[in-house]
């Protein structure tokens, strides 16, 4: 699959291939055919492409068969393929992602992690921590916050620039909205701790604390994830931005 706006006649050994005023017809012509995302137009326009390159023999022929296109290719035929582009996008990304977070997830991060677990139970167990708990918790998670937000300039551009609307963005950003929502529940917790307002949630405030360097790793992960990703998508797609 192509996940990139470089047309795909230019990357394959075709006998023919179109050149790019004919590439553009065909670009027109899907645009007109309805509103899509941006990286789906671009892989329904390299469908067709390649429907007439591998069919043409002869420049000559590139207006009957772009005449057969708009034939054969109807409203049902389009929704069909537009419906089978977005799902490959989707697999595709979604794969990405869970390839290079578990490639940053490597086995010594994990195992700090779980050694910072169990230092952070061994304390909780033997030492009066629980009156600084609340406030470690709380600038650990400030850190964390001042870290991203930091990073993620490169992401916040992307975003800023963007003026077509990107089917792998919004998989990105819906995937963003969740890893965002541990941050915001340790806030909550370090908060409710430091004001004496969870005593009834003790057991919720351990097990916040204890799991708090995995989360934290699972966040430092995304965060070189989302941002690589965002990078990524405007190599790819460097029209859609301004």
């Amino acid at each position: 699959m192509q996940l990139n706006n470089t047309p795909t006649h230019l990357l394959k050994n075709h006998d023919m291939q179109i050149n790019n005023e004919q590439y553009q017809l065909v670009s027109q012509y899907c645009k007109k055919s309805g509103k899509y995302f941006y990286d789906v137009e671009i892989e329904l326009t390299d469908h067709m492409v390649n429907f007439i390159e591998d069919r043409m023999t002869d420049s000559a022929e590139f207006n009957g068969l772009f005449e057969q296109v708009k034939t054969q290719f109807n409203k049902a035929t389009i929704h069909q393929i537009i419906q089978e582009k977005t799902a490959a996008i989707e697999r595709s990304i979604k794969q990405k992602l869970k390839t290079e977070l578990l490639k940053y997830l490597s086995v010594p991060k994990i195992a700090l992690s779980f050694l910072l677990i169990t230092a952070v139970i061994w304390l909780d167990q033997n030492k009066d921590i629980e009156k600084i708990a609340g406030s470690f918790i709380h600038l650990i998670n400030l850190l964390n916050i001042t870290y991203a937000f930091g990073k993620g300039k490169a992401a916040n551009e992307n975003i800023r620039d963007k003026k077509k609307h990107l089917l792998s963005m919004k998989i990105i950003r819906s995937y963003h909205l969740i890893f965002i929502l541990p941050t915001i529940f340790y806030l909550l917790i370090s908060l409710g701790i430091i004001f004496e307002i969870t005593n009834g949630n003790q057991l919720i405030n351990q097990l916040a604390l204890y799991l708090l360097p995995a989360v934290i790793l699972f966040n430092l992960a995304w965060q070189q994830v989302y941002i690589n990703a965002q990078l990524k998508i405007r190599q790819l797609y460097p029209f859609a931005f301004a």
